[in-house]
């Protein structure tokens, strides 16, 4: 069988490269965005020993940048994340650090928190880049971390606070919230009380408070012995919850509310409404119900707000959009506080074929939405906003997208105006090489 995630750009390159000369451009670089762009995802080193088995979300991962500076694109370079997997694999210098609970990869998002460039799964500990992307040793906030780290942290854009939490396989406790402080001192760890280990991806942070979700995909040990690459599965049964905590609570102060089966991998945002939280989270009916070698899902996302009362012990959800989308970014200057935009990839419209197929911004105010078409043949990936260097609203800014184009299967660094965001770009970055549909990234800017 052809598995979809090994064809097209969802297939791996497998050269590392380092174009730092100043590479085409179509329109205009906005000279106020002076740094790099960050992207992660998986690009497996070496052909799956069983292609059928092969996810997405399996791959080693690899990491790509592309400089921005003095009104030009002045660069682009990839290297894979040098993980123990991938120095398994190939001969390469292993990491320094502790051992990890799993030696697995480290693909799924990259971030710079206190100085430091962090590539982050959700499996393992984050993995500390070097500059040039090529030396990587395993961070764990100077031995204060023990267990894994999800690859969705949110920063608290007043505090400079990097908030997250960890999900243990080999619990219990399988949940831990964790906070960091803006120089990177790991200063709050709590474990949370959760009955099995579930995958938890994502969570929502208001100014005040956590959300977690307990949701019904369950790790399956037994499927991980026959050496499944993704041993989960639906367990509905289970059932699904929400945990709503004070981030500065204790894990016996969390409030459990259970609401119907579904699933969330991304939330947009979380916010307070006086008691209630407000979280607008890209849902799913379900996942991890289909066999092996299959999509994970039949299920298409959409964008849902989850009102979450938790005086009243109850949560509330609302269709926004019936759009299929992934990949909600927002303004990071407005996490945790009332948001009025946000920015998604627009999916194909069938789970079975992945596919992405435009941008979407959102007004929630206005309850309108305005998509973006990158053209016949191309294919953007997360849209990440960076606010203009003079943006005073929160849409007064940039949004990047990395576009593949299949006509000259190669891609560009699309650079929108989000106050304009159907086009046309003001900017077309176009890269030398392909880069391979990934998961998430980072703005980075030259002085942080």
């Amino acid at each position: 069988m052809v598995n979809p995630y090994l064809e097209g750009n969802f297939a791996p390159v497998l050269e590392e490269r380092s174009d730092d000369h100043v590479l085409e451009v179509t329109g205009v670089v906005p000279p106020d965005l002076e740094g790099r762009l960050l992207r992660n995802g998986p690009n497996p080193v070496a052909p799956p020993a069983d292609p059928a088995d092969y996810h997405w979300f399996a791959g080693d991962g690899m990491v790509h940048a592309i400089s921005l500076a003095g009104g030009r694109a002045t660069g682009y370079r990839n290297r894979w994340v040098r993980t123990r997997s991938l120095a398994a694999k190939v001969a390469t210098d292993p990491p320094v650090g502790p051992s990890e609970p799993i030696d697995g990869p480290a693909n799924t998002h990259v971030i710079r928190h206190a100085g430091t460039t962090l590539a982050l799964v959700e499996s393992g500990f984050p993995h500390a880049l070097s500059p040039d992307l090529g030396r990587a040793r395993i961070h764990d906030f100077d031995s204060t971390l023990s267990t894994p780290m999800t690859a969705h942290p949110k920063v608290d854009p007043v505090t400079g606070e990097l908030v997250f939490f960890g999900v243990d396989l080999f619990g219990p406790p399988f949940l831990r919230y964790h906070v960091v402080d803006s120089t990177g001192q790991l200063t709050t760890t709590e474990a949370l009380d959760i009955p099995r280990a579930t995958m938890i991806h994502d969570f929502g942070l208001t100014t005040t408070r956590a959300v977690f979700f307990d949701q019904p995909v369950v790790f399956d040990l037994s499927m991980a012995a026959q050496g499944r690459s993704l041993p989960f599965r639906w367990m509905p049964e289970a059932g699904a919850r929400v945990g709503v905590m004070p981030r500065n609570g204790r894990g016996d102060d969390v409030r459990w509310i259970t609401m119907d089966p579904s699933y969330v991998f991304h939330v947009l945002n979380a916010f307070d409404d006086d008691d209630r939280i407000v979280l607008d989270v890209v849902r799913y009916d379900a996942v991890f119900e289909t066999g092996p070698g299959e999509a994970i899902t039949h299920s298409l996302p959409s964008l849902h707000r989850w009102t979450v009362d938790p005086v009243a012990n109850r949560l509330h959800e609302e269709a926004l959009d019936d759009t299929p989308v992934e990949f909600p970014r927002i303004d990071p200057s407005v996490v945790g506080s009332p948001h009025r935009y946000g920015y998604c990839v627009r999916t194909g419209s069938d789970p079975v074929q992945p596919a992405f197929e435009g941008l979407v911004k959102y007004d929630l105010a206005r309850d309108e939405s305005v998509r973006f078409d990158p053209g016949e043949g191309r294919s953007p990936g997360e849209p990440v906003f960076v606010r203009a260097a003079d943006g005073n609203a929160e849409d007064e800014g940039w949004v990047l997208s990395v576009v593949h184009d299949a006509a000259r299967d190669a891609s560009d660094l699309v650079i929108l105006d989000a106050t304009s965001f159907a086009g046309p770009p003001v900017a077309t970055v176009h890269l030398p090489v392909r880069v391979p549909f990934g998961f998430h990234g980072s703005w980075v800017p030259s002085d942080s």
